[in-house]
């Protein structure tokens, strides 16, 4: 409460002021505590080197077992995936290592965030890491199927924004779609 007491000596606000603020401002303060939180949470299932970092991917890079995680935390109690759009997951495909979603409310639960995605955005996930890594023949699995080329046209605007991105096999490959 100690920066309460600094806002209202420093800039003069009132009790109704700061109330009114602080209403207004719940959801981020309770972003932020929670992230703290999960710092003590990961440390508590044996991850080392946790780094905050707050980048449009995640906000916690950890260490366990030799593996690098990314990990986005999550306050609320809507489905955790859910604010995970197109270019959010074009992003998470281009890490290199496993992105976590650490769902804080009701209590702290761990997911791979790739087994909680709706099918859908796993199909746009697994487009993007086959179209970054040049796995062609992943790419023509995928698109095998007309549900998929269905459900990645969809997508056509953000798949064609990040084709600089993609390996020339699979730019290639990909062109024939798009």
């Amino acid at each position: 409460m100690k920066t309460i007491e600094e806002l209202k000596e420093k800039y003069g606000l009132t009790d109704e002021e700061i109330d009114y603020a602080l209403e207004k401002a719940k959801g981020i303060i309770l972003g932020f505590a929670m992230e703290l939180r999960a710092i003590k949470v990961l440390e508590d299932m044996s991850f080392t080197n946790i780094r905050y970092v707050d980048l449009p991917t995640h906000d916690i890079e950890a260490e366990k077992s030799g593996n690098k995680y990314y990990i986005e935390v999550k306050a609320s109690k809507k489905s955790p995936t859910r604010e995970y759009s197109a270019y959010k997951l074009a992003m998470i495909a281009m890490l290199e290592g496993t992105h976590l979603t650490l769902v804080m409310k009701p209590t702290p639960q761990l997911f791979n965030t790739e087994e909680i995605l709706s099918e859908p955005k796993k199909i746009l996930l697994h487009f993007f890491q086959y179209a970054y890594r040049g796995d062609v023949e992943g790419l023509k699995n995928l698109m095998s199927s007309e549900k998929t080329k269905l459900i990645l046209s969809n997508y056509n605007k953000v798949i064609k924004s990040y084709s600089s991105k993609y390996s020339i096999d699979s730019l290639e490959f990909i062109k024939s779609f798009f």
